[in-house]
């Protein structure tokens, strides 16, 4: 069963909330209208109206100016309740972010395309529930200084370099601390936090709704106005955001820094990978010392332990609800 608690929106008498049947099977669309032009709004999700604070989490936020395509699609479980409530806060989130909505897309890479690694099939369906923000640069030197005292990168310090050998676990600090500092700040939105992508929301938003090897296609030929690779780095990282970005706006979603990504390393269903430990976390996106192949979309060939510090590995963050995941 699905139901709507009260809305807890500061323009609660403007604010209309509505629950109604999709086309698709057992699902439901969840909209909000009349929202006011500003600001963030999250839907939160539990299992009773009346239920503690506690007990609620947050499905899906999103720019109340974005509202309009920010409709969410609900499913009931097949033993229990769900309960929807709103609220909204008059925020503005830094301009770096940016925000990408509930989707469906195709994860992984067909057999046949070129530069393929084992563990990048099957390719199959993947969903992100939630509205997320995720930020359009690297995280640089300067930023990973002004939170973190130290600076970990290979080269001398410089303020527009992606901050590299970074270790997973410092990258989870970082986003732990970033947290804290907004949530003081009031610049952050309740339910959501900075924390590292997961490895579907990361392709994701590198493809940007492609389905090419790349997130402009499929001609190694252009990698270079992208991406910062093999032949056209220098053997060096670069200023973030010198490139062209990504059909959605991320700058050096190919190449630059490998990024780290939260989950533990696995085999799709169906598919394989090159370690079953369950002890290595996901890298994605290639870097400044790569080839071409190593650039893709799909790629993910790269996992290593979350100590691991490494002159190819930095970070970026999202802006999202939090997602359980044990610390190795």
């Amino acid at each position: 069963m699905l139901g709507l608690a009260g809305s807890t929106t500061q323009a609660r008498a403007q604010v209309a909330v509505r629950l109604s049947p999709t086309d698709s099977n057992d699902t439901y669309s969840l909209t909000a209208s009349n929202l006011p032009k500003t600001g963030v709004a999250v839907i939160w999700q539990s299992t009773g109206p009346m239920a503690k604070d506690t007990y609620w989490s947050a499905a899906h936020a999103f720019p109340s100016n974005k509202v309009k395509s920010a409709a969410l699609t609900v499913q009931p479980k097949a033993n229990g309740t769900s309960f929807f409530k709103l609220s909204w806060v008059d925020i503005n989130l830094p301009n770096n972010l940016i925000w990408l909505p509930p989707g469906n897309f195709l994860m992984g890479s067909p057999e046949n395309e070129s530069g393929r690694y084992k563990d990048e099939g099957p390719a199959h369906n993947a969903s992100i529930p939630h509205g997320f923000w995720m930020d359009r640069y690297e995280v640089t030197q300067e930023q990973f200084m002004l939170l973190m005292d130290s600076n970990p990168s290979s080269t001398d310090y410089t303020s527009d370099l992606p901050v590299n050998k970074v270790t997973w676990h410092e990258a989870r600090e970082y986003c732990k601390r970033l947290s804290k500092q907004q949530r003081t700040r009031n610049t952050i939105p309740s339910g959501y936090h900075y924390r590292l992508p997961t490895e579907a929301e990361w392709e994701y938003a590198c493809r940007a709704g492609t389905k090419n090897a790349y997130s402009y296609g499929d001609n190694k030929a252009l990698l270079s106005q992208y991406g910062w690779w093999a032949e056209n780095s220098n053997g060096k990282p670069k200023p973030v955001g010198l490139l062209t970005p990504n059909p959605w706006g991320f700058y050096d979603i190919h190449g630059n820094l490998f990024e780290w990504c939260l989950d533990t390393y696995r085999a799709y269903p169906g598919g394989t990978a090159y370690s079953d430990s369950g002890k290595m976390k996901i890298f994605r996106g290639g870097a400044y010392y790569c080839p071409s192949s190593i650039l893709r979309s799909a790629c993910r060939a790269e996992p290593q332990k979350p100590d691991y510090r490494w002159t190819l590995g930095g970070f970026r963050v999202v802006l999202a609800p939090p997602v359980d995941q044990t610390e190795n």
